[in-house]
């Protein structure tokens, strides 16, 4: 009596499961046919996530720095810091290979490394890194930074058209900032003398490039050369000076006038005529002011080359060389103060003072 009184059950449950799925399925169908869905498997699903972009290109670079000084450091950090503000260093599409070697030989491995895995770029910073890459490599571009006359190193043939693989950021001392500072700082002189040694090139072509920037309508101040041969001329030029009647002294970077330059600061002091020179050092030794490049500037312009040639397809034959004329004003305190001179307050403003 159990046994059929469970079979009975077993078979109220089943056709009631048989009924519920015939109900789904007829509602299913009505539900179709009403609203015109079609079936799931024909439906056309448009995508909600980005087609995949193309990988960045990957660029290598190959620094080179040959002398550890602070205006190298300087040009490093600049060029890192205007890669990094061009979105080139967060990205990681830019890998650099920064080495740091003032072994002669171990420079000459660094570069052929450098040539050997086919970098992209060689970036050089100072000109002994600069000319031993040139000498190995014709094919590989190269940017350089702090090299005072490319077209004096054989390796560009010229300033205004490379030529060749090499171009870059010239680090030539800044004539032209030091001669307006003389109008900016005193801007009633009517006469500049310039003192230097009239057998060495690099100071002959800064004293005329001086020459050229005293004749400008901006400056428009006498400007006399006193080319010397010996340190005995120093004294007697320095007479003739006086008498001349040159009322600022202005000498560029020069090794031999920086070696006798005892009797200029004594000149100097003892006429109250200041004496504008060409770098920090000769400022040290007791010169009133000088005007230097802005380091991290020159790294930033090559790093900007750089981008051009690697991103924009640029030709180093035909990128010219860059010269940078954004300068510092030095000023010696104990020279000024020696010189009882005074300045106004927008210059002291901006002048570094030490």
């Amino acid at each position: 009596m159990k046994k059929h009184l469970v079979l009975v059950v077993n078979i109220v449950l089943i056709l009631g499961v048989l009924v519920g799925i015939a109900f789904a399925i007829f509602k299913a169908s009505d539900l179709t046919k009403s609203t015109d869905i079609k079936p799931v498997e024909t439906v056309a699903i448009e995508a909600t996530v980005d087609e995949p972009t193309e990988p960045l290109e990957i660029y290598t670079i190959g620094i080179i720095q040959h002398s550890n000084i602070e205006n190298s450091n300087s040009v490093y950090q600049g060029f890192i810091a205007e890669l990094a503000e061009n979105g080139y260093i967060n990205n990681n599409n830019i890998i650099l290979d920064y080495v740091l070697e003032e072994d002669n030989e171990k420079c000459k491995e660094v570069i052929q490394k450098f040539i050997d895995e086919e970098y992209d770029l060689i970036f050089t910073i100072g000109p002994f890194a600069t000319k031993l890459a040139a000498s190995m490599t014709t094919e590989i571009p190269i940017v350089f930074a702090a090299v005072q006359e490319p077209d004096q190193e054989e390796f560009v043939a010229s300033n205004e058209a490379p030529g060749g693989n090499v171009t870059g950021v010239s680090d030539y001392t800044p004539c032209f900032e030091q001669i307006d500072s003389i109008k900016q700082m005193f801007p009633d002189t009517k006469k500049i003398g310039a003192i230097y040694l009239g057998t060495n090139h690099n100071s002959v072509t800064q004293a005329l490039i001086g020459e050229k920037e005293a004749q400008t309508e901006q400056v428009n101040i006498e400007y006399v050369k006193y080319p010397v041969t010996s340190a005995k001329e120093i004294e007697t030029t320095l007479d003739t000076m006086l008498k001349d009647g040159v009322e600022v002294v202005y000498t560029p970077v020069d090794g031999f006038i920086n070696k006798n330059i005892e009797p200029l600061i004594d000149f100097s002091y003892e006429n109250k005529i200041p004496v504008v020179c060409g770098n920090l050092t000769m400022l040290e030794k007791g010169c009133f002011s000088t005007s230097v490049i802005n380091y991290p500037s020159i790294g930033g312009a090559a790093a900007d080359i750089s981008l051009d040639i690697l991103v924009h397809d640029a030709d180093p034959a035909t990128t010219p060389i860059v010269y940078i004329y954004d300068c510092y004003l030095h000023i010696n305190k104990a020279a000024m103060e020696k010189l009882g001179i005074k300045l106004s307050d927008e210059i002291m403003e901006y002048a570094i003072v030490e």
